[in-house]
């Protein structure tokens, strides 16, 4: 009995030393053996793909590009009655019409080219000449818009949008100043929209400064290139960039009576 517990014992240890022996390695047959020179050729021997790469020209990188933005016109509401602005690009003025009414659009001081467009876009005319003006009914109901383009790098000027008004400019009318004289003063009576240009010799590098004595009146002073220096209402100064003959623009809006004096010096 004893010799049979001890038996089935090294049964059990044989059993378990075979269950937990560590594996053999498979044996390599003589001819896949590899020298050890081979072995070395082979690690140092560059991959096929590596060589391609290197014959591959380097691709510049290509520098992101937006594209252009559009350059969007300035647009400004004609909230009163005169648009009086410097631009130095085109700019669009908007204001409410109503149809049936009669507009009176004037360009009273300034070098540039005004268009008036009616809400469905289609254009009713151009004013190009600071003594001319646009008056016609309105077509239509909406917004209306007056595209101002300069003449120029820079133009300033002076719009007078009115309903049922016309503008009328007075003939020419020179400033009296005497022979050795720097200023005068001539008296105006003005009837409602009105424009009395007054004319005025100077010599670049001069100033002319205007003043009324009613400030309800707007003055301005106009190169003899057509350029508006300078406005204000009831006074007005510039410095002259030419000689020649210059105007000094006063407009009535209402009847009225004003001496207006002119100083060149």
């Amino acid at each position: 009995m004893k010799k049979l517990i001890l038996l089935t014992g090294m049964l059990l240890m044989m059993a378990a030393k075979s269950v937990f022996a560590s594996p053999v390695a498979p044996k390599i047959a003589p001819s896949e053996r590899m020298a050890a020179s081979e072995i070395t050729e082979t690690v140092n021997k560059p991959a096929a793909t590596s060589a391609l790469v290197a014959n591959l020209e380097p691709i510049e990188p290509t520098p992101a590009t937006s594209a252009p933005v559009a350059k969007l016109e300035p647009i400004e509401r004609m909230s009163t009655s005169e648009i009086r602005a410097t631009i130095n690009k085109p700019t669009t003025y908007i204001f409410e019409g109503v149809k049936g009414r009669e507009l009176t659009l004037s360009l009273w001081a300034g070098k540039l080219t005004a268009e008036l467009y009616t809400p469905n876009g289609e254009n009713m005319g151009v004013i190009e000449k600071n003594d001319s003006q646009w008056i016609g009914q309105l077509p239509e109901s909406g917004i209306y818009r007056v595209r101002v383009t300069p003449k120029g790098e820079t133009s300033s000027f002076v719009i007078g949008r009115d309903f049922n008004a016309k503008w009328t400019y007075r003939p020419d009318r020179a400033i009296p100043i005497a022979f050795g004289e720097n200023e005068a003063t001539v008296r105006l009576k003005m009837s409602g929209y009105q424009i009395q240009p007054l004319t005025v010799p100077g010599k670049q590098g001069q100033t002319i400064r205007v003043s009324a004595s009613n400030k309800n009146l707007d003055v301005a002073i106009e190169s003899p290139s057509g350029q508006l220096l300078d406005q204000g209402e009831g006074q007005t100064f510039a410095q002259l960039p030419e000689s020649g003959t210059y105007k000094v623009l006063v407009v009535a809006n209402r009847p009225i009576k004003s001496s207006i004096r002119v100083a060149v010096r």
